[in-house]
């Protein structure tokens, strides 16, 4: 499955299989609050678009992160506090 859209005036094409093949060998950030398991380790969202789209995190929020990840099918999880 594919999902297509615009963030911040810039298109984007995307699959999940995509989003892991990009973040293969990458290592993860600090995770504040939200996160998703790709390849076996944790990611915060934000990273993970902003990686994977060739954006800076500060362009765009986390709900368009967890929305981008979810429509691909990633499980979006919150961590415990």
């Amino acid at each position: 499955m594919r999902i297509k859209g615009k963030i911040q005036g810039r298109d984007y094409d995307l699959s999940k299989e995509e989003v892991e093949e990009r973040m293969r060998g990458v290592e993860p950030e600090p995770i504040r609050k939200y996160y998703v398991e790709i390849n076996g380790r944790k990611y915060p969202i934000k990273q993970v678009v902003a990686k994977c789209l060739g954006l800076d995190p500060i362009q765009f929020t986390s709900a368009y992160a967890y929305r981008i990840l979810s429509r691909l099918g990633f499980k979006v999880k919150k961590i415990e506090s």
